[in-house]
């Protein structure tokens, strides 16, 4: 049985820049800080001769939605840019609910960080309407923050200023396919919506109108935080496909993997091969942030690494 998404791996270019960002933008924490082993590296697919640091932050000790930074000590390329931006494949941005996302943005570009616009107001259904704005972290990775104008209630307490991670965007050319992928590991719809009102083109930062299609998906029903979010770009069909599986290795920039708990990785392995996964590596090593594991990382449906964990007892 796989958990919701319990941390997030993002490459970035200087290790001590992108915790004082995190740690000064979103209030989050360095917990722990180290090394990266070369025995990662069939894991992570990087040279075992690259030398490596990581750290994991996190605004709160729940052990939910924690980010961990890795930076190596050669440069790496952005995985995102305007080439790839419409017919790209694979993780695409984090989402964090805060308590003011005019605040939030603030933050953020006051750390170092940079926004196209003040946050955009929208209508999630007829219950929930937020304040969303866009963002981007010094390395330009993609940062979602989002407040409540109604609906909170429903998502409950927010105790931190800005939350853990709540939703890994994945951009997909096959929208049903990937919904059908994670709702086979315990994930459920919770929206589902073809997106297209005149304030989406500024909200995205897109260079010309757009519609999309976007689908959330939350873990078991309940489970607020680590959600996974499928979107495309709709009336691009004409575009080939362009999926970031080669380049997301470090030491490149940008969302490199997502990790969930195991209590079985014997049958998580094997249910996500059946799914159409295809493992990576295998291995037992001190895992960045989470301690001693068995550990698998495998290919999700638009090229998505994802990582196994099961602590060892």
């Amino acid at each position: 049985m796989l958990s919701e998404v319990k941390a997030v791996t993002l490459g970035v270019s200087d290790l001590q820049r992108a915790c004082a960002f995190y740690e000064s933008a979103l209030g989050y924490r360095v917990q722990a800080r180290g090394e990266l082993s070369a025995a990662l590296a069939p894991l992570w697919r990087f040279d075992p001769t690259l030398n490596g640091e990581y750290a994991v932050l996190a605004p709160d000790d729940s052990g939910l939605g924690r980010i961990r930074l890795v930076a190596f000590d050669v440069p790496g390329q952005r995985l995102w840019n305007t080439d790839n931006l419409y017919n790209g494949s694979g993780f695409y941005a984090l989402n964090f609910r805060c308590r003011d996302a005019l605040a939030t943005m603030r933050a953020i570009t006051a750390a170092g960080g940079s926004s196209e616009h003040e946050p955009s107001y929208w209508e999630v259904s007829e219950q929930v309407a937020v304040r969303d704005s866009i963002n981007d972290d010094p390395d330009g990775i993609r940062l979602d923050v989002f407040s409540y104008e109604k609906g909170g209630e429903l998502r409950g307490p927010l105790n931190t200023d800005v939350s853990v991670v709540q939703t890994i965007a994945i951009a997909s050319r096959d929208v049903p396919r990937s919904v059908a992928f994670y709702k086979a590991l315990g994930f459920e719809v919770l929206f589902d919506r073809v997106l297209d009102f005149p304030e989406l083109q500024t909200l995205l930062g897109t260079d010309r109108p757009v519609r999309i299609h976007n689908v959330n998906l939350i873990k078991d029903g309940h489970i607020v935080p680590g959600r996974v979010e499928m979107f495309a770009y709709l009336d691009m069909e004409h575009l080939p496909d362009a999926p970031l599986r080669d380049a997301a290795v470090p030491p490149n920039i940008g969302i490199l993997s997502a990790s969930l708990a195991s209590d079985d990785l014997d049958a998580d392995v094997q249910t996500l091969s059946m799914l159409g996964a295809q493992l990576i590596a295998r291995a037992r090593l001190a895992l960045p942030g989470f301690g001693d594991c068995d550990a698998a990382t495998l290919f999700g449906p638009d090229g998505e690494q994802l990582e196994l964990f099961q602590p060892l007892r």
